[in-house]
């Protein structure tokens, strides 16, 4: 397994460098996560994934979570979920649906969505996810975004101060695998070198960049 993998925070108190989303969250929490659809949006590697499957897992087991690509959802597809969508999940009782990359879905797929969005179930969630590149052209030449946007709760990944708290903890990640032999510095150096991307940062320690 990958370091990028095997370190992926599984609990919201180990994810790095973004207070202001998880607040965003905790205040949503409030008043019920399910029922939602939400749009994460953030730079490659800076915690995309992890925040949609911690938010998926708040309400559904493992079993219950479904990853796609945008490019996999059609609208046959999407009228299997909606159907799914009707039966409570095993264990924890809910069910959730990541899509990433949502930038990439075809115009059928984003109508039948803005109806499916309607009529959520409390117990179900849908995440879309997509970089903050792709967030900002989003559906350009195929149709407006702002009905699905309008749909979903919005949290955008911070892009930045993130470079310290980024290898301070990559820096602990190298150290508990015998491959740090650098000060925090050089971690710096290698965060800022991929531009905040955790997943690249890591890649680089694992080849041994960093070891003495």
């Amino acid at each position: 397994m990958q370091l990028h993998e095997q370190y992926r925070p599984t609990k919201w108190t180990d994810v790095v460098g973004q207070d202001k989303a998880i607040a965003q969250i905790d205040n949503l929490r409030k008043r019920g996560l399910g029922g939602r659809a939400y749009f994460i949006s953030g730079a490659s590697g800076t915690g995309k994934t992890t925040i949609a499957k911690l938010l998926a897992a708040e309400l559904a087991d493992e079993f219950c979570i479904m990853e796609l690509d945008a490019s996999d959802v059609t609208p046959a597809k999407l009228a299997t979920i909606e159907q799914a969508m009707s039966l409570y999940g095993w264990g924890k009782g809910g069910r959730a649906y990541i899509i990433n990359e949502v930038h990439g879905l075809s115009r059928p797929s984003i109508r039948q969505l803005l109806v499916l969005l309607e009529r959520l179930p409390k117990h179900v969630v849908v995440i879309f996810t997509t970089t903050s590149e792709n967030a900002v052209n989003l559906f350009e030449e195929k149709i407006d975004a702002t009905p699905l946007l309008s749909r979903c709760q919005e949290i955008s990944l911070s892009r930045r101060d993130l470079a310290q708290p980024l290898a301070e903890r990559a820096r602990q990640i190298a150290q508990a695998e015998n491959l740090d032999g650098q000060p925090v510095e050089e971690y710096l150096k290698l965060v800022r070198k991929h531009k905040n991307n955790m997943r690249a940062v890591l890649q680089e320690i694992e080849s041994g960049t960093m070891a003495k």
